[in-house]
């Protein structure tokens, strides 16, 4: 991992030192080469995870690979116009990446809710 982040650093800093412009465009480089790492990580420690007796943070790496997965989709995709047209209005990928950064933000508060669950449970057990 600590490779990885030397490596994605590095490349970016080299990126931007050469052109200056990139502060103010689109980068899709730099989207991929930052999800995309992250996205593996994210799936590596689920599947090491599942291994294990103790599933911790499960829910927050899960709602972590999905919104990566579809945010770097979505922006991966640039500054295409892509839009769904329905009547009686318009839907566009934007739309789609706010419903999954809800989704995420709901499974960090269900992970926060089953920690403090298990550490109620852990004082409760040193008391009596």
């Amino acid at each position: 991992m600590v490779i990885v982040f030397v490596a994605v650093s590095l490349f970016l800093s080299i990126q931007y030192y050469r052109t200056p412009s990139l502060y103010w465009e689109f980068n899709l480089i730099e989207i991929a080469i930052t999800s995309i790492p992250l996205l593996f990580y994210g799936l590596y420690f689920i599947i090491s995870n599942l291994k294990s007796v103790k599933h911790d943070y499960s829910y927050f790496c899960n709602g972590l690979v999905i919104y990566l997965a579809s945010s770097a989709s979505i922006f991966l995709s640039g500054n295409s116009d892509s839009v769904i047209f329905t009547e009686p209005f318009i839907l566009d990928f934007w739309f789609f990446n706010s419903l999954f950064y809800i989704l995420y933000q709901f499974l960090i508060y269900k992970e926060w809710k089953v920690l403090n669950a298990k550490r109620s449970i852990k004082a409760l057990k040193e008391n009596y």
